[in-house]
């Protein structure tokens, strides 16, 4: 029992370790961009070229696992992961930065997969609700908890802080794993598919930079994102076909007939894109159009894990008797409230305003992340656990992609419609206007004019916030949609 609680302790400590290393670098980026000298195109490659590793690096936990094993995987993979960060910490320049990040992606993605499979099999089949409740809440702390981390170590610190913070927790979790993980001889040699791989690779590497230069390269009139679609498309089918066709593929497309596994998949990449795009733009909008110093912006981002804490704690004890899938559409539907009360934002609001409807989501998200990752396991089988880690692992990956991709574009788009919409309205003689900015009716002065273009950017920008939220309300009703089909049929 005693190993076993220490064993989980560095398993969900590499996962939240993996995971916060997406929204903590995040916030750091505008102080990367002024002490490395880059633009913000430049900078966003710190967290696209750890996006493209990751999305790349997952699907290969079964076959890594088959070859090297489970215990050498998680030393490997961990240890890796907390020398990258030092070496991310006392980087010189943008190019070396970008590169470490890359084998920081491609060394930790392993982890969270890997710490799902270890967790299921060692303990029982009655056992799994509660302790997917506890992994589900190592994924989302990293999202939720992020901002506020980040915030406080480039507000009090420095920005390589947030490389170096890995390094004490990953050491702790590292030598939890060396004392405590089960030394097996279940490793083999195996053949592999390198062309199916190397297809795998380079469609998701292009698919996950679609996603997150898409909107700053302006889509599909860009020559480059028209490329990489192509590309994108073509390295996937290949894929496909090779996974469909091959006993030595890297990917076990085979999981997918699983009805549970493949509901669950796809669940994971609309809760996913919903779940990311609010947890990563609501501090955004705080600090932006509300004035928010990033500590305080992360805070009230964070009040939703508590609740969420909370639902992963309800859903792991009463999840044996209820089934996955109610308390999954349970979360759905409270995490669609929340998302729909975001709507009624405004520039004016107040902090409780801003909490609650995250504490209400929050909930939600706790049942239905649970739920959702031990629907997926509920009818695999052992021996196939870490195959199917793997490849639940891109979904959820996938997901995150897609949301943050859906919210940058919605908040890009409808911003510049809400401009030229309120500009029209813009007319020099309304005594409204005057009374606006306090100047008589006479007063022509260039001040006049860059007043009233940053309040109409404002209400444009909220207007765009709030397209943002029904959106991402709707994401979440699609996957109600989903597991309401799943439970009729």
């Amino acid at each position: 029992m005693l190993r076993r609680f220490w064993l989980s302790t560095a398993l969900l400590t590499a996962t939240v370790m993996q995971v916060l290393d997406i929204t903590i670098v995040s916030v750091a980026l505008p102080y990367m961009a002024g002490s490395l000298a880059a633009n913000e195109t430049q900078i966003s490659w710190v967290v696209t070229s750890y996006l493209v590793a990751a999305a790349t690096s997952t699907p290969l936990t079964g076959f890594l696992t088959a070859r090297f094993g489970r215990r050498r995987l998680l030393l490997a993979s961990l240890g890796g992961f907390v020398l990258i960060s030092a070496l991310c910490g006392i980087s010189h320049d943008l190019a070396e930065l970008v590169l470490l990040r890359l084998l920081q992606g491609l060394v930790g993605a392993p982890l969270p997969s890997l710490a799902q499979a270890m967790l299921i099999e060692a303990y029982p089949p009655e056992a799994r609700g509660r302790i997917m409740a506890r992994w589900s809440l190592a994924v989302v702390a990293g999202p939720i908890f992020g901002p506020v981390v980040g915030g406080y170590l480039v507000m009090h610190l420095d920005w390589r802080w947030v490389f170096y913070v890995n390094l004490p927790i990953g050491i702790v979790a590292w030598l939890l794993a060396m004392a405590y993980s089960a030394r097996t001889t279940d490793y083999q040699k195996i053949s592999v598919d390198i062309l199916g791989f190397l297809c795998m690779a380079v469609g998701l590497g292009a698919l996950q930079i679609i996603l997150d230069q898409g909107n700053q390269m302006d889509w599909f009139t860009s020559r480059q994102i028209i490329i990489l679609t192509l590309l994108a498309t073509f390295a996937m089918s290949l894929f496909v076909w090779r996974a469909s066709t091959r006993s030595d593929s890297i990917v076990n497309l085979g999981l997918l007939r699983n009805r549970d596994f493949w509901v669950a998949s796809l669940a994971s990449v609309t809760f996913g894109a919903g779940f990311y795009g609010i947890v990563t733009f609501q501090p955004i909008f705080l600090e932006q159009l509300l004035g928010y110093p990033p500590e305080a912006a992360g805070w009230v981002s964070a009040a939703r894990g508590v609740t969420a804490m909370a639902g992963m704690l309800l859903t792991g004890r009463v999840i044996h008797r209820t089934g996955p899938l109610s308390l999954a559409l349970m979360g759905c539907v409270l995490s669609a409230i929340g998302g729909y009360a975001m709507t009624g934002f405004d520039l004016h609001l107040d902090p409780w305003a801003a909490i609650w409807p995250g504490l209400l989501q929050g909930l939600g998200l706790g049942m239905a992340f649970s739920s959702i990752a031990s629907l997926a396991f509920r009818s695999i089988p052992k021996t196939a656990t870490a195959e199917a880690a793997g490849l639940f692992g891109v979904m959820r990956v996938l997901g995150g992609a897609v949301g943050v991709s859906l919210m940058t574009t919605i908040l890009s788009r409808s911003a510049q419609g809400a401009w030229n919409h309120l500009a029209g309205y813009i007319n020099p003689f309304n005594p409204h206007l005057h009374a606006f900015l306090s100047m008589p009716p006479t007063t022509s002065a260039p001040l006049q004019v860059a007043i009233v273009q940053q309040e109409v950017l404002r209400q444009a920008q909220m207007l765009s916030y709030i397209d943002g939220f029904w959106a991402l309300g709707g994401v979440f009703v699609i996957t109600t949609g989903i597991l309401l089909i799943a439970k009729k049929f």
